[in-house]
């Protein structure tokens, strides 16, 4: 890699060596990373933007604390500035003006910025984790809850229990629709799962049958919407409605999506095409 002009070739952010000073990391209620190093207090802002391993962009405030009222005519010493940790260059310039501002060797203002950068480097490895995982992880069943669920299965009247649940539920007279709810709200485990559509005068019911169905469904894999777009549906996660039931309130709601959803219950899967830019070539 060619020298950074200006930067010399042994300023590098040192990750290793004996340090005697004491250092305390903490986060303050704006989500601020603060890094105290004896009489030095670091404020970095805007770490959380960095959702790419390529850049560090932020802002960072370091200042000085003195025992004394006055220091070179000043009540305290500070220097703050926008910059990408990652470019040498800039890190050189920031490191070279706090050391003037604040009246401390280079070296110690390099030392801090290579903590900080390290602590920073693990938090956004933690996010871009966190980000990654799953919304919504499938908890893990008991031994004691997964027998009883197995008992539940081989009961040889399932549908009656299943039945007096959902009349438990304050929905009463309505079993046979209750139960075509219920076998389509477990069919969503199948590669072709099953889909209703309650239709009824207004003010039957419908709200009242199709959320004590609901109720009896894992909440994680559940998605309830009062309306989506057009649109939405493309859009959505590759993997977000896979295995999940889509329940929308209303048919009003849902009237702009209507084809999408046609689609995707009788294919399984949309696509759309849309134009992008191409970050390299900057072709369309």
């Amino acid at each position: 890699m060619p020298p950074v002009p200006g930067v010399s070739d042994s300023e590098t952010l040192p990750f290793g060596g004996p340090v005697s000073e004491s250092e305390t990391f903490s986060e303050n209620a704006q989500g601020d990373l603060l890094l105290a190093v004896a009489d030095r207090r670091w404020r970095v802002r805007g770490w959380k933007k960095n959702l790419g391993p390529e850049q560090m962009r932020v802002n960072v405030q370091v200042r000085r604390e003195v025992a004394e009222e006055h220091v070179m005519g000043r009540e305290a010493a500070y220097y703050v500035d926008s910059f990408d940790l990652y470019a040498a260059k800039a890190r050189y310039s920031y490191l070279k003006q706090a050391s003037i501002e604040l009246g401390v060797p280079e070296e110690i203002i390099k030392r801090d910025l290579g903590k900080l950068l390290l602590k920073l480097e693990g938090l956004q490895e933690a996010s871009i984790q966190a980000a990654l995982a799953p919304k919504n992880p499938t908890p893990t069943l008991s031994a004691e809850d997964e027998l009883a669920a197995l008992n539940l299965l081989r009961a040889p009247n399932l549908i009656e229990r299943i039945e007096a649940d959902l009349t438990r539920c304050g929905v009463v007279g309505e079993s046979y629709n209750l139960l075509a709810g219920y076998l389509a709200a477990v069919s969503r485990k199948l590669d072709q799962p099953l889909a209703v559509l309650i239709q009824s005068s207004s003010a039957a019911g419908k709200s009242s049958l199709m959320d004590a169905v609901l109720n009896l469904m894992p909440e994680e894999e559940r998605i309830q919407y009062s309306a989506m777009t057009g649109q939405s549906l493309f859009y959505l996660g590759e993997t977000d409605l896979q295995h999940k039931i889509l329940a929308i309130a209303e048919e009003e709601g849902v009237r702009q999506a209507a084809y999408a959803l046609k689609l995707l219950q009788s294919d399984g899967e949309l696509t759309i095409a849309s134009t992008g830019k191409d970050e390299a070539t900057g072709n369309l």
